[in-house]
Parts: C-alpha cells; sequence; structure tokens
C-alpha cells in the first residue's frame, strides 16, 4: 500500500498490506502530495501536490522521480488523480475541471473531461467491464 502525508513531514510512504515493511519512497520536493494512482504496467507511482501544482512519478524500477507537468494552464491546484489505461485523470479546484491525458506525454496531449464541476476533489476511474467491490449484479 501506498499513502501520502501532508503532516510537519510532507511525504510518500509505503508498506506491505499488513503493515510491516514500511518505508520512505519520497520526501524531496513535496508539500501536499494527492491522488496517488498506480501504473502496474510501467512499474510507477503517480501523484499531483496542490502546493506546488505539480505532476510527477516515481519508478519503481529505477527510484527516479520524473516531473510531467509543473505549474501550467492545465495545472493550477490539482487535488484528486487517477489513472486508467494509457490516460491519466485529474481535478483542478482552480478550474472546477477533470483533465484527460495521455501518461506518456500529458503536458501536450490532453483534454477537458468535465468542467463546471465546483472544485472537484478525488476522482477513481473503473472498467465497466469489471464487477465493483461490494455490487451485486
Amino acid at each position: 500500500m501506498y499513502w501520502c502525508d501532508w503532516g510537519v513531514d510532507h511525504k510518500i510512504e509505503v508498506a506491505n498490506m499488513d503493515g510491516g515493511g514500511r518505508r520512505l519512497l519520497v520526501e524531496r520536493g513535496l508539500y501536499w502530495p494527492n491522488g496517488l494512482t498506480l501504473d502496474r504496467t510501467n512499474d510507477r507511482l503517480y501523484w499531483v501536490d496542490a502546493w506546488y501544482d505539480i505532476l510527477e512519478f516515481y519508478d519503481l524500477e529505477t527510484h527516479s522521480i520524473t516531473t510531467l507537468i509543473e505549474r501550467s494552464y492545465i495545472l493550477q491546484h490539482p487535488f484528486g488523480l487517477t489513472l486508467f489505461d494509457d490516460h491519466l485523470y485529474w481535478t483542478d479546484w482552480s478550474l472546477d475541471t477533470v483533465y484527460k491525458a495521455d501518461k506518456t506525454s500529458p503536458s501536450s496531449n490532453f483534454t477537458v473531461f468535465a468542467d463546471g464541476l465546483g472544485q472537484p476533489m478525488d476522482i477513481h476511474a473503473y472498467d465497466k467491464n469489471q464487477t465493483l467491490p461490494g455490487k451485486i449484479d
């Protein structure tokens, strides 16, 4: 499991599902990290930071951080983030918008997915061909 913390020490951590093996994953360049989403295909953990207005990922194999978008007109105050297939979706409080972008080049290959939402917070994506947890067919 992965989680982020806005506390005194701004960070992203990881642990086994039983809580063991807890370790610090990212601590530099964070203030309000949000919207963690895992790309299992490419072994990446993406996040947005609502203070720095940035979209980044941590490569779980090389242990490196890559910035995809930083303080852009399409990333003014991001909060939620999710990944579905080859696209990232994020919410933006300043723009009241949800954006959809190609995960490999989000700053140049994006669209407004929904707007006029009034400070959208979190976002999740689900495959309509899979049963949601707790859903009765």
